[in-house]
């Protein structure tokens, strides 16, 4: 201790001279002594500090000088003295003595036997060791006791007192063995101190063996990565772009996480994975090999061999997407070439047709690696007679041939030398035996207006800044991409155009940038699309390049078909453009964002257009909306100005007039600075809501937590700072309203609570009945506002309450809106008319923002239904994962995919994901095929990661992509030819339940009901939905059958086992009480039944209805007996249909029975693809932020 307190006294004393060092000339010395001179009252300290120094030297010096002379004393004394060869007899191989031994070694015999070699020295010298005669004198022993003398010896030698002499050479051999005896000898479980030292070397020895394996397996998989880094398409300088390898890491981990199974974690890198590069950043091969082994040094072997795979996998994806980019760039001039009239955009019927030429001019072993054109997916599945996809092979196959000889005359083989000529667009206008006229012109329902810079509007343009909207309005519309300019040159030509979504800011549809599907056009990402799936995976760079030169020539397009798109297009423009400048207007004259305007306002500025004179025009515009109404929505204040217009006299063109009209009325909503800004910042605040509902995972969380912000920031902004509190009650039937979410506050009094109808006290059903605001400015003289919070006094219940009532776009209501200030101490709590118009527009946009949800989660239930089919009948789809479209950014300039549902190939149903990971495009380049699907809203077959997959677009009934649907078909990569029809009548299904819902929800389309159990509505009815269609689609199928189909059923005399056995279940389903009777079991009985009384039976048969009693226990072992392949084999096109409909028909009963259990109290599974009733959905913990 003393020399360990010394060292750590000179280290100190050290620092702290080398602290004080100061270089030369820094200070001046003190007396010319060379030492600096101290700071004034601090020379006693340097003086101590200097003593204890000089002292701590001198005992470090000492010290080593007496550890010198110890060693050298020990070397001198074993090359003087020898060891005592002796003490080895003390090391015997006897196990059992070892302890003893080694205890008497230490502790006794070094000392013991010094003592007794001195006890017989003593007795010697006392001649008491002779041996004397009888009668001897005895008294020099007398004097002299042995064992007295050693017990003094030891006492005086203690170990502790007096170590033993090192120079003995008899206790030098005792240490030796001693040593020996503890590291050869003793046992390890009973000497600690031995096994503390085995356990160490055995630690380093492992230690170093695993490091030594740890390098030879690390060397090994950095000679794999070597020898990997080949495999890619590299750049010019033999380099790899970084983003490349950065999305292969991360597409690993994707697709080693567990979905299904929270609570496996799936494949852990070494270190996070880095954001993606954006700088084009490249790796040379040794960077490559350090790059990925920091991340993968510590996987197992066998997910580090899978990860080589996955690497070697998206190598091969990588070199096939740079073989189809080359490509890219000829297609695109082939676009442009091919589109005379720079409309951006081809006719879509006529390119199919041409590509159907090129199909069949081509030889059989180019045909192979080609699609077929008149089938899914080069065409859409709507496009397609439905009774193709339930047909048998020869049907389905004359089906497919059909279109080839109306449309397209046999063309020659095209072979490897085939390449022409660019042609120019007027020299082919006037070819023989091209379509005139309006037949396969595309009808342009959607474009977008090219932005300019110029301040001149062109001939039959429109300049907004002259509406009086002010820059402010037309700023922010430029920020939200929706003001643009239309310029059209003097030959009339329009610029290229593409699609746009609606300019409705108030619609939560699709995202821009994403290209509408139509019948009749084709865009440019369409058209890229469009080739690369007809291609397919392997067609060689001749037959592209045939490709290419054979639409040049074969796509024509005549002068009249140019003149009327162009004439098209300028009109669509123009109509276009007047919609943006209405909105632009309608937003000036709500200032507030409520969503209406007052009619009466509206009436006294229109009166006064041309001080009157147009009275009469403006009357009958206003009889056009229909009855009287007190508001004005968007879409009526757009009507109404249309009617306007159209009621005008013509006085300068059409479109003066239009001009004149809107300037007048953007003059007459002129603003002040004040309520312009008041108004800008709740418009901004109406957006956050629309976007919580576009960005939320189809969840309504998100929305109420931005609702609620939304609310407390008026408050704070332009309601005098007062505290408020909000509700929101959505309506269950039409007698109650349940509380869904509510602020923290109000929480544990409001949350989940009903108002029926029946209480006594209620102002939210009359803001329900009456379709308008309640404002209670006094809500404790009121007397029917209900208090749910009983523990408040009285005297404290001052305050206002408004109720603002929720609708859907059908005008129905569905809930409430409440806010009141009760919370507020101070007089100031009545809510003002800026207030009141203002939750009126909160009231709004939840209402669409609601919708929107309620749309998503119902379009995830009609997917699971549809793939839960598919499930049971096509085994070679794999996997199926559902994702849907969100905006990215704030601008919503691109969109990422939300992954939402995963199929679980245990159960055949599919499962919403806890926590949905959103997809960017930039991130997952692998998967880019998932993007390519939404940007075209088109159907795309390809492979990714060594499994052919089938990206299938959610699209709303505009054409637009919602979402996609990807269907991994497996390594093998190739479905069944049933498998294939299966899959298309499912994507076709898919999309008519998905536009007939939106239509519904939208308001564009009334419900309509085909089956009983649709009668309940909500939930229930969009769980049937795809099957019903199924249904629907089957029945006309039957109904197209003629007798002779029918009668090759009947002139079976020992029909096929499947003919029979299908027939079987049809009885089966229509007459249960036939089973085990000869009405079915014998053919001769069955055919019979085959007549115009069974189709009629198929056609009006709902298997949904209560009264139906089928036994789906037998109708199941039944059809378990009919391979579904067995069936397309036959052959049989009535067998085929009558297979399907008692197939579509036992998934009904199993879904209906479903139902009708659901609606007795049972526990949920969470798990499954359930919607939670709105106090579930929204009553976990939901708290407003703190900011709140």
């Amino acid at each position: 201790m003393a020399a360990s307190s010394g060292c750590d006294l000179l280290s100190g004393s050290m620092q702290l001279a080398s602290s004080e060092r100061v270089p030369g000339g820094a200070e001046p010395d003190r007396e010319g002594t060379g030492e600096r001179a101290p700071p004034p009252g601090q020379g006693w300290k340097l003086t101590l500090d200097a003593q204890v120094h000089r002292k701590a030297l001198e005992l470090q010096q000492r010290k080593a000088a007496e550890l010198k002379r110890e060693r050298e004393a020990g070397q001198k004394l074993e090359r003087r003295v020898a060891v005592d060869v002796l003490a080895s007899d003390w090391f015997t191989p006897d196990k059992q003595t070892a302890h003893t031994r080694a205890y008497l070694l230490e502790g006794l015999l070094p000392t013991l036997l010094p003592g007794l070699e001195k006890l017989l020295t003593e007795a010697g010298n006392r001649q008491l060791l002779e041996e004397r005669a009888p009668g001897g004198q005895a008294g020099a022993e007398q004097e002299f006791n042995p064992i007295n003398y050693l017990a003094q010896h030891l006492m005086r030698n203690h170990p502790k007192i007096c170590p033993s002499d090192p120079s003995h050479p008899y206790t030098r051999g005792l240490r030796q063995v001693l040593q020996q005896l503890k590291e050869e000898q003793v046992d390890l479980e009973d000497n600690r101190l031995v096994q503390l030292k085995l356990q160490v070397r055995e630690t380093r020895e492992e230690r170093v063996r695993a490091e030594r394996v740890r390098s030879q397996v690390g060397e090994m998989r950095k000679e794999a990565l070597r020898a990997q880094f080949t495999e890619w398409s590299l750049e010019p300088d033999q380099t790899l772009q970084l983003r490349l390898v950065q999305n292969a890491l991360r597409a690993f981990l994707e697709i080693s996480s567990p979905d299904l199974s929270p609570e496996s974690s799936g494949v852990q890198y070494d270190r996070e994975l880095d954001s993606t590069d954006d700088a084009q950043q490249t790796l040379k091969q040794e960077h490559f090999e350090e790059y990925v082994f920091s991340f993968i040094a510590g996987l197992p072997t066998d997910d580090f061999e899978r990860f080589l795979l996955h690497l070697s996998l998206c190598a091969q994806d990588h070199r096939q997407e740079e073989h189809r980019e080359r490509w890219r760039r000829p297609f695109s001039q082939l676009f442009q070439d091919c589109d005379c009239a720079k409309t951006g955009f081809l006719d879509r019927r006529r390119v199919l047709s041409t590509l159907e030429g090129f199909y069949d001019g081509c030889d059989e072993s180019v045909r192979v690696t080609l699609h077929n054109p008149r089938s899914w997916p080069v065409r859409d599945p709507g496009e397609l007679d439905s009774t193709i996809f339930w047909n048998g092979p020869s049907e389905a196959k004359e089906k497919e041939e059909e279109p080839a000889g109306e449309t397209q005359e046999p063309s020659p083989p095209i072979t490897a030398s085939t390449e022409t000529e660019p042609a120019n667009g007027e020299e082919g206008a006037g070819e023989p035996g091209a379509p005139a006229g309006d037949e396969g012109r595309p009808q342009l329902e959607r474009i977008e207006i090219e932005e300019t810079d110029s301040d001149e509007s062109e001939e039959g343009g429109l300049d907004l800044t002259t509406l009086g909207l002010g820059e402010g309005c037309l700023s922010q519309l430029k920020s939200q991409g929706r003001l643009h300019k239309v310029t059209v040159p003097a030959d009339a030509l329009p610029v290229c155009v593409c699609p746009l979504a609606e300019p409705d800011p108030e619609s939560l549809g699709p995202h821009r940038g994403v290209s509408a599907f139509d019948h009749r056009a084709l865009d440019l990402p369409q058209f890229l699309q469009l080739l690369d799936t007809f291609l397919g995976e392997a067609a060689p760079d001749y037959v592209v390049q045939s490709l290419v030169g054979y639409l040049r020539v074969g796509y024509r397009e005549t002068e009249q078909e140019r003149l009327m798109r162009l004439e098209k297009t300028r009109k669509e423009a123009l109509l276009a453009q007047r919609r943006l400048a209405l909105d632009a207007l309608f937003e000036k004259c709500d200032n507030e964002g409520s969503g209406l305007l007052e009619r009466g306002e509206l009436e006294r500025a229109l009166s006064r257009y041309k001080e009157g004179a147009e009275g009469g025009a403006i009357s009958r515009a206003w009889q056009c909306l229909g009855p009287p109404r007190p508001s004005l929505t968007r879409g009526d204040f757009h009507a109404l100005l249309q009617a306007v217009i159209s009621e005008l006299p013509p006085e300068g063109g059409q479109e003066g007039g239009f001009d004149r009209l809107l300037q007048f009325l953007g003059e007459s909503a002129e603003r002040s600075l004040a309520e312009r800004s008041r108004g800008a910042k709740r418009r901004k605040w109406l957006l956050q809501i629309h976007r919580a509902a576009l960005t939320g995972g189809a969840s309504l969380e998100p929305v109420y937590r931005a609702v609620f912000q939304t609310l407390h920031r008026d408050a704070e902004a332009h309601g005098n700072n007062k505290l408020i509190s909000a509700s929101i009650a959505l309506l269950e039937g039409n007698e109650r309203l349940r509380y869904t979410a509510c602020t923290a506050e109000d929480a544990p009094y409001v949350l989940n609570k009903e108002l029926t109808r029946d209480m006594a006290k209620g102002v939210s059903f009359t803001a329900v009945d009456d379709g308008k605001p309640v404002h209670v400015p006094r809500v404790r003289l009121h007397g029917n506002v209900q208090f749910w919070n009983t523990l408040r006094p009285d005297e404290e219940r001052k305050g206002s309450f408004v109720a603002v009532p929720l609708r859907d776009p059908c005008g129905r209501a569905i809930g409430v809106l409440g806010v009141d200030t009760l919370r507020e101490p101070q007089e100031r709590n009545i809510f003002l008319r800026h207030e009141i118009d203002f939750y009126q527009g909160v009231g709004n946009m939840f209402s669409l923002a609601f919708q929107h949800v309620l749309s998503l989660k119902n379009i995830l239930c009609i997917v699971d239904s549809a793939t839960s089919w598919l499930y049971s009948r096509a085994p070679s789809v794999r996997s199926v994962t559902t994702y849907l479209m969100e905006p990215a950014g704030e601008t919503g300039s691109g969109y990422t995919l939300r992954k939402m549902m995963v199929l679980d190939s245990q159960t055949g149903r599919s499962r919403l994901l806890s926590s949905p990971a959103s997809l960017r495009r930039r991130d997952h380049l692998f998967r880019d095929y998932l993007f390519k699907c939404c940007d075209s809203s088109e159907a795309l077959s390809c492979v990714a990661y060594g499994e052919q997959r089938v990206a299938v677009p959610l699209r709303d009934p505009g054409g637009r992509a919602l979402g996609v649907v990807d269907l991994s078909c497996g390594q093998q990569g190739a479905l069944r030819p049933h498998e294939r029809r299966d899959l298309q009548g499912m994507v076709r299904m898919v999309q008519a339940a998905c536009c007939q819902l939106l239509r519904e929800t939208s308001g564009l389309a009334r419900p309509s009901r085909l089956l009983e159990a649709e009668g309940a509505g909500g939930e229930e009815r969009v769980a049937l939905l795809f099957l019903r269609f199924m249904l629907e689609d089957l029945r006309g199928c039957v109904r197209r059958l003629d007798h002779q189909s029918f009668a090759e059923l009947k002139s079976y005399k020992d029909p096929p086992p499947v003919v029979h056995q299908v027939l079987r279940a049809v009885l089966l389903m229509l007459h249960p009480h036939w089973e085990e009777t000869p009405e079915i079991d014998r053919w001769s009985q069955c055919r019979l039944k085959v007549n115009s009384d069974l189709v009629r039976k198929v056609l009006h048969f709902d298997p949904t209805a209560r009264s139906v009693q089928v036994e789906r226990e037998d109708l199941e072992a039944c059809l378990a007996g009919i391979p579904r392949g067995e069936v397309w084999k036959h052959g049989s096109l009535p067998a085929e249909h009558l297979y399907n409909w008692v197939s579509v028909c036992l998934s009904l009963l199993e879904q209906a029975e479903k139902l009708r259990q659901s609606r007795e109290p049972a526990p949920s599974n969470s798990d499954t693809l359930q919607k939670d009733p709105p106090h579930q959905a929204t009553g976990r913990n939901l708290m407003p932020p703190a900011a709140l």
